[in-house]
This record gives C-alpha cells, structure tokens and sequence, in this order.
C-alpha cells in the first residue's frame, strides 16, 4: 500500500504548494499596489520591502493554508474519479477510508506544521512588519534613510496596550527600547466588577534594576460611578511595580496574535475582571487550538463532496472549483457565527471555537462513508 500512499501525496503536494506560491505572490502584489503611492514617496529601501514582505509570510500561510488543501484535495479525487482509479480501488477490495487515510494524515501533518508557525513564527513576525509599515510605509514623510534606521534599530515600539497583573489596564504611547523608556502611560486599576477605581498617568517611565520609576505622576481615586474622590495626587517620581519591557512588547500587542502559551497568561492576569471580556478573551485561546485543524477538516469535507463528482473534463474541473468555493464560504460563515455566539456568551467558549470543525467533520466522514 506504500505505493498507492506515495502516489496520492505525490499529486495532493504539487498543487498544494502551487497554490501556497500562487497565494503568496497574489497577496504580496496586491498589497505592493495598494502601497504604491506611499513606497515611491517616501523612497523605501527595496531591503527594508523584502523585510516586511517575507514578515507577512507567517500570516498569509495562516490564511491560504486550508483554501490550498481544499482545492489540492478536490483536484486529485476529481483526477482519480476521472481516470476510474477509486472504482479500481474498491473494486480490489480496498476500503475507501483506507484509500483517504493519506489525506487524511497530510491534513494532520499540514495541521500541525500551521499550529507551530502560529505558536513560534507569527507573533514575532507580524510585531516585525507592523513596526517596519508603521516607520515606512504609513510615515508621512521620512526625513533621511539614516534617521529611519537608527528608529528601526532601536526597536521603537508604540501604542501598547494589555491587561497586567492585579486586574490593571495598561496603556503606553511609546517605548524605546534602546533607552528603557515609555512614554505618555495611562493606568487603570479595576475591581472585580470591572469598573475603574484608581487611574494613573505618567509623563516618562524609565526601566532600571528591573523595576520601573515613574516621573511627573498624576494619580486619581475614582467612585463607582467613575467620577474623581477627592484632589488628584501629584508626585514628581514614584516607584511602581509592574510587567517588565520584554512583557509589555509581548503582551501589549493584538492579542489574535499572541501564541497560545502568552495569551493563556494574559488571561490569568486579569481573571477576576470584567466577565465579558474573559469570555471573549477565552473564545480566542480555543480558537488558537482549533483553527490549525482547519485544513484538516477542509480536506475530510471535500474529499466526502470530490469522491461523488462523476462527470469529466471541463464540467469536473469547474463543479470542483465551485464546490470549493462554496464549502469554503459555508465553512467560514458557521465559524465566524459560532465565534460570534461565543463572545456574545450565548455557547461556551470551547463549543464555540471547535462547533464548526465537529460539525464538518461528522459531514465529511459521513460523506466519504456513503
């Protein structure tokens, strides 16, 4: 049987890829032209394009993966079914699941390879390319290459913003890296019904012997009905316990894009807060496991729709393309709607974030079964 295994991997890969490739130039040109205007005006350094280009890789494979699975599948089934091959197949005796265990072990495969690139490839690289379109690409005006280099080099980072520790809303406008300072930072401290009770803002906040000082402090005691108890407190400098730099970068970015490891810690920082947003906040940790199994299940749906096209040439070729399409749309739209239902509170966050995988594939294997 290893025959017949490396003769379906073989023609499932060759479109696969061809379709990765095709995905990636498609996405990379049309993005290329939708900045063209601002590339050319402020003189982009080609390298600095390749950059952030090859940064976004990681992201559009996340996106295209399962569509290039889908169509490889329903191409190689609608090939066999065209030259007779699964008639000859069960006519030896095979059984059907045996001839889709290839499938179904490159759905594994391809699932696992995209749950590592989201885990270990994804957060740092979109953090990349949002730095690098943030100083180039969205820039007004760059006054000299130089000047942007040294801005890159020194890892400016801006508009943070995450939940800390002790159910803290932290906001930072800017930090640099290079200096160990932040810039313009807004505190909020909650309680556990969610609702603000201390706010603090800082001028400068400096990161020296892994503790934070703060200079030129406003602090505010707030009521239940978030109005200001009291004379705001000034103080000239203050010491202050909160994440370190490498916590703030990490945590403080979109949270979609956080691996599963950081987003679960950013969760229990802020357990005892506001109910809704942990609620959303835990939708998409699940979400993280089961999106990788998208492709997975892709291919079980359309192999179980593929296996029963029985017409050839042209006709096969454009009913496979409309099938894709349509199970695609299908597919995502129930996704999307469970998430929905999940952050509205409406299904539990683990039902809603693996609903659409269940329920596609029991259709897929029922499919392939009949």
């Amino acid at each position: 049987m290893r025959i017949l295994d490396k003769y379906i991997v073989k023609n499932f890969l060759i479109p696969f890829f061809y379709c990765l490739f095709l995905f990636i130039f498609l996405y990379i040109i049309i993005d290329l032209f939708g900045h063209l205007d601002e590339i050319l005006k402020n003189k982009i350094p080609v390298l600095m394009l390749q950059e952030y280009y090859l940064s976004l890789i990681p992201f559009i494979l996340m996106s295209t993966t399962p569509v290039a699975a889908l169509i490889s599948t329903i191409y190689v089934i609608s090939s066999m079914n065209k030259y007779d091959e699964i008639t000859a197949m069960r006519a030896a005796g095979i059984n059907i699941f045996r001839v889709m265990a290839p499938f179904i072990c490159i759905g594994l495969a391809i699932s696992i390879v995209i749950f590592a690139i989201s885990e270990k490839l994804l957060p740092a690289s979109v953090k990349n390319a949002q730095a690098i379109k943030e100083l180039y690409i969205e820039k007004e005006s760059l006054a000299s290459e130089k000047e942007n280099t040294s801005q890159v080099k020194k890892m400016l980072v801006n508009n943070i913003a995450l939940y800390g520790k002790d159910d803290r809303l932290i906001f930072v406008k800017t930090y640099d890296r290079a200096e160990g300072l932040a810039s313009h930072i807004t505190i909020l401290k909650q309680d556990k019904n969610g609702n603000v009770i201390k706010k603090i803002n800082a001028q400068e906040g400096k990161w020296a012997d892994q503790s934070w000082a703060f200079y030129n402090v406003l602090v505010y005691e707030l009521d239940e009905d978030g109005m200001i108890k009291g004379n705001p407190l000034f103080l000239q400098a203050m010491d202050f316990d909160m994440e370190d730099p490498e916590e703030l970068i990490s945590k403080g970015t979109n949270y979609e894009f956080m691996s599963f490891k950081d987003l679960s810690n950013y969760i229990d920082n802020f357990s005892n807060t506001s109910p809704d947003i942990i609620n959303r906040l835990r939708v998409d940790l699940h979400q993280k496991v089961s999106f990788p199994f998208t492709s997975l299940v892709v291919i079980l749906i359309g192999a179980g729709f593929a296996i029963k096209i029985r017409r050839r040439g042209k006709t096969a070729a454009i009913m496979g393309m409309g099938m894709s399409i349509l199970i695609g749309f299908i597919y995502y739209a129930l996704m999307a709607a469970c998430l929905a239902l999940g952050k509205g509170g409406i299904l539990p966050p683990f039902i809603s974030a693996h609903c659409a995988n269940v329920i596609f594939s029991f259709v897929g294997i029922a499919l392939i079964r009949n």
